[in-house]
């Protein structure tokens, strides 16, 4: 997906998301109320170049 900031253009890459299973929890209003269960995904430390005001700089993500 490509986004713009400002002027400024960037890119992102979104996760993929996996589910579980749901859960019945109970019921609003009548209707059945529910929750999905997400699998967490590892944590992969990558390095993002950055600027604030003029300054550019390195950041683990």
């Amino acid at each position: 997906m490509k986004l713009s900031y400002r002027g400024a253009e960037y890119d992102v890459q979104q996760p993929q998301v996996q589910s579980d299973g749901v859960e019945t929890i109970g019921t609003y209003r009548g209707a059945p109320l529910t929750r999905r269960h997400f699998r967490r995904q590892s944590a992969h430390s990558s390095a993002v170049q950055l600027t604030y005001r003029g300054v550019h700089y390195t950041q683990a993500v």
